[in-house]
């Protein structure tokens, strides 16, 4: 069997969340062989400059382009000296995972098993899931809190919420900024309880202005009496000692990762004891492989993980095999927007029942991209967010 075509799947579709509806930019990538067999990989890169994805791809392509698919750790290290020199880290690692992704999805239906089956078998009989909000909350706090009691209607017994609030200015001083996510998170506990787990995304890699470290500590200590599961990203992932400090401070577990590209970029907050979640994605770390080696370094540090798993059913399908064969991994995020290319399309396969996952017997992913929403939402220029 060889790789006969790689190609890009650029598509922008309407994604309804609690604050609103937003244009969605996801990118898939389709691997076809000679034989009919199809696998379909994703990267997060499409989310933010989808125009990026076609070109990386045509780069790699003559790379894989007649190639065993079978062969994926020397595939990918192949892909990995092409962009090297330029892209040892970064976008080319994000779109070399995609098409790596694939390949995963090709051998699992050559061989008629699901993808967690080769990465040693079932660890998880079913995956507890928590219900991540997308961002800031809607305002006011009681539009949200209607918003969270129908996500644990549907089972969900741990749900993760954004800075501040979608759409509005926040505090200019320190102490109502302090006051502000103290008092939010004060009203969502009350509101549901502590049956649920709570978990604070600031979010900071995504803001036009984050957090600085003490910033982030005086407001990671001022949620301490709630009992968060985590607090994620406060401050930027190059800021390492900042996360050791707060990690020294408060008694909060801090979470990280989602940025990594290849196992080196989380090597800083292992080696630093700076986390207590790691938060590796399959669809921007580098592929399977490599969020595999970032899971059991984690693993290694007496650490566990919670992968980040926000995009298209594709991607979270990558990222929900990884979790069903890895011990590490106690809890994975379950995207909470209506969207046809993410719950929609995953749960054709997947099940989700009262917070869980269950994993698929399907071959390969398990997720097909259907033509016709191809068709139906195509991309749209400048679409990207950023």
């Amino acid at each position: 069997m060889k790789i006969e075509k790689v190609e890009p799947i650029l598509l922008t579709l309407p994604s309804k969340w609690a604050y609103g509806t937003l244009d969605h930019c996801f990118s898939f990538v389709r691997v076809t062989t000679d034989s009919g067999l199809v696998g379909y990989g994703e990267t997060l890169l499409g989310y933010y400059t989808p125009d990026l994805v076609p070109t990386l791809v045509d780069h790699f392509r003559g790379v894989v382009e007649g190639q065993n698919p079978f062969e994926i750790n020397r595939l990918w290290q192949d892909m990995h000296v092409k962009a090297v020199r330029w892209g040892h880290v970064g976008p080319a690692i994000t779109v070399l995972g995609a098409i790596e992704i694939a390949l995963w999805d090709i051998l699992g239906k050559a061989l008629q098993t699901p993808v967690y089956q080769l990465l040693g078998g079932l660890a998880h009989e079913r995956m507890r899931c928590y219900g991540s909000a997308g961002g800031g909350l809607a305002y006011p706090i009681e539009r949200s809190l209607d918003y969270f009691k129908k996500l644990t209607d549907q089972g969900f017994t741990a749900i993760k919420v954004g800075q501040g609030y979608f759409g509005q200015e926040p505090p200019t001083t320190i102490s109502a900024l302090v006051d502000l996510e103290q008092e939010k998170i004060e009203a969502v506990r009350k509101a549901l309880g502590d049956n649920i787990d709570l978990m604070m995304d600031p979010a900071a890699p995504f803001s036009r202005a984050p957090w600085s470290g003490d910033v982030a500590l005086r407001v990671t200590q001022a949620i301490d009496p709630y009992h968060l599961l985590w607090m994620e990203q406060p401050v930027l992932q190059t800021n390492v000692d900042d996360y050791v400090r707060i990690r020294q401070i408060c008694s909060t577990p801090l979470a990280a990762g989602e940025n990594g590209t290849t196992l080196h970029d989380l090597k800083p907050f292992f080696e630093k004891r700076a986390i207590d979640v790691a938060q590796p994605d399959s669809i921007w770390c580098g592929g399977i492989s490599e969020c595999m080696k970032m899971v059991a370094a984690a693993e290694a540090h007496d650490m566990r993980v919670a992968p980040h798993c926000f995009s298209g059913a594709v991607g979270m399908a990558a990222n929900y095999h990884v979790a069903f064969a890895s011990r590490a991994i106690f809890i994975v995020e379950y995207p909470t927007a209506s969207n046809p290319v993410m719950r929609d399309l995953l749960e054709q396969t997947f099940r989700f029942e009262g917070g869980y996952l269950y994993p698929p017997d399907t071959p390969g992913l398990g997720v097909e991209i259907p033509a016709e929403l191809i068709q139906k939402y195509p991309l749209k220029a400048a679409s990207g967010r950023s």
